[in-house]
């Protein structure tokens, strides 16, 4: 091989190098657009952000928290939590993430199979887990994750998270996210079974709904 090839050789590596590190970079650019301080992966914003934004908008208190949506293997259709190490920095320096099923064996519900009413629902939900969590010191964020590990602390977060979703106005898409869930989507019975005894029913949150109403 003459000195001209192995200059050639040589080149066309680092070219293709050079190539491949762009590709790369651009591949993880794409991964997820940016909303203010949203963090969304770009399925999510492509599918989902229209019904997303329909809540956070209104939740003005959590504009300014740093939050990012993406997916992963979970055991539920989605999950909102804090970054762990970010509750040691300060209460300004708190990350969230919000993360959606990406598992396609799935047996619960899968967010692509959800009308649009249901799926505003979820996401202020999931927005008044980052709410409460935003409401408490750090002792009050690792009390609710204990809370997590039985199946009664469990029902009372829950229940009181549809609650807040309730007072924030948006019992109905509440409603609607229950609704389908236990009698429309093709959930496995197991999945319902779970759902109906750690959530508020959908009787449950009509009632909570009228009455605040005649408080009103």
């Amino acid at each position: 091989m003459v000195l001209k090839d192995v200059v050639g050789l040589i080149t066309g590596v680092l070219i293709s190098s050079i190539v491949t590190a762009q590709n790369t970079v651009a591949q993880k650019v794409k991964r997820y657009n940016r909303v203010g301080n949203l963090k969304i992966d770009t399925s999510f914003n492509s599918n989902y952000l229209n019904d997303f934004m329909v809540p956070y908008q209104e939740f003005a208190d959590l504009h300014n928290c740093k939050i990012k949506i993406r997916n992963k293997n979970i055991k539920t259709t989605m999950a909102a939590r804090p970054h762990f190490l970010s509750l040691l920095l300060g209460k300004r320096n708190r990350r969230y993430v919000i993360l959606v099923n990406k598992k396609e064996t799935f047996k619960g519900v899968h967010l692509k199979n959800v009308p649009s009413d249901a799926r505003i629902g979820l996401f202020a939900h999931e927005l008044m887990h980052i709410r409460d969590y935003e409401s408490r010191k750090v002792t009050g964020v690792m009390k609710r994750g204990f809370q997590y590990l039985t199946h009664a602390g469990k029902k009372n977060v829950e229940h009181y998270t549809d609650s807040l979703t309730i007072a924030a106005g948006f019992g109905q898409h509440l409603y609607e996210w229950a609704s389908y869930v236990l009698h429309d989507s093709d959930a496995s019975d197991e999945y319902k079974y779970y759902k109906s005894k750690i959530y508020m029913s959908p009787v449950c949150i009509l009632n909570q709904i009228e009455e605040s109403y005649l408080k009103q």
